[in-house]
């Protein structure tokens, strides 16, 4: 028996519906292993971090910007200021450190005996790094920050850190290698970028020379205030040195340049650098016997 055509506008309603369930069958099935997807696109909590951060006071007087606790710091006055980059005057201090009476007393001497005339300090003045956690405060150059999606880089003008952001743990046992910026991990609350340091050589705060064992434990709250203001708030355990806790906010500021050229390091083509007993010695030409 001859069927009839169906009727046109029966066959084009038929070819709508026909194509509208091949879509869907095509949308359920699961892409096949290895075929190109089109990724999500998703943003970075720290996308707008990139690029150039300075030392900020932190609520303290303007010459203890290179200071670890500038809230907290006695700036002995100097008779001719200007230029601070290279440090406060001699007998300048930070107060309130949580310091067990012994190391108080130590930090008290290692003061006096800068208004002396004795050099306590050749960090800035040599080719070591800074080291953790002076690095987050007495670089008067400033830093850049570098955000990648399991990764944030903090480059200095002579210590870089690197933030793992990628679920890691620290190292342990044999595994542990200790460095002046220590190993650092990290994750993201939010915006809020969290830090956790280990592993870093016994150091100091800042210029005036407080010193911290290499027990040291820093964690660091880093988070944006607004688009030219970034807050880091530091907690700094140190069970051999500090009978308690020791809490410090810093502030940076957005660079106008987002990616100036390095400041130069104060390391020299004539200058080299040692490992003395588990620390980095800077070793001048006239030491080596050839000058």
């Amino acid at each position: 028996m001859h069927r009839p055509p169906p009727a046109i506008g029966t066959g084009f309603a038929a070819a709508i519906l026909t194509t509208a369930l091949l879509t869907q069958a095509c949308e359920a099935r699961p892409v096949a292993r290895g075929a190109v997807t089109r990724p999500e696109k998703s943003a970075n909590p720290g996308s707008d971090w990139n690029g150039s951060w300075q030392m900020d006071a932190s609520g303290g007087p303007p010459g203890a910007r290179i200071m670890f606790d500038p809230k907290h710091a006695y700036l002995e006055p100097d008779p001719s200021p200007g230029d601070l980059s290279f440090g406060p005057m001699a007998g300048s201090k930070l107060t309130d450190v949580p310091y067990k009476p012994e190391y108080q007393r130590a930090y008290d001497e290692i003061v006096q005996k800068t208004k002396e005339g004795l050099p306590t300090d050749g960090v800035a003045a040599g080719c070591r790094p800074y080291g953790m956690p002076r690095v987050m405060s007495g670089n008067p150059y400033g830093f850049e920050i570098i955000v990648k999606p399991e990764l944030v880089a903090m480059v200095f003008d002579v210590d870089t850190r690197m933030i793992h952001t990628d679920g890691r743990k620290h190292p342990t046992g044999d595994g542990v290698n200790y460095t002046w910026d220590g190993h650092s991990i990290g994750r993201w609350e939010g915006t809020t970028l969290l830090i956790d340091t280990v592993a870093m050589y016994a150091g100091n705060y800042d210029q005036t020379n407080p010193p911290h064992s290499d027990q040291i434990h820093v964690t660091e709250r880093l988070h944006l205030l607004d688009h030219d203001t970034l807050q880091n708030d530091i907690t700094v355990e140190d069970p051999v040195m500090l009978v308690r806790p020791w809490q410090v906010t810093r502030i940076y500021k957005r660079s106008p340049i987002k990616w100036p050229d390095k400041a130069i390091s104060n390391c020299g083509p004539d200058d080299s650098v040692e490992m003395v007993g588990g620390h980095q010695n800077l070793i001048l030409p006239s030491e080596r016997g050839d000058q």
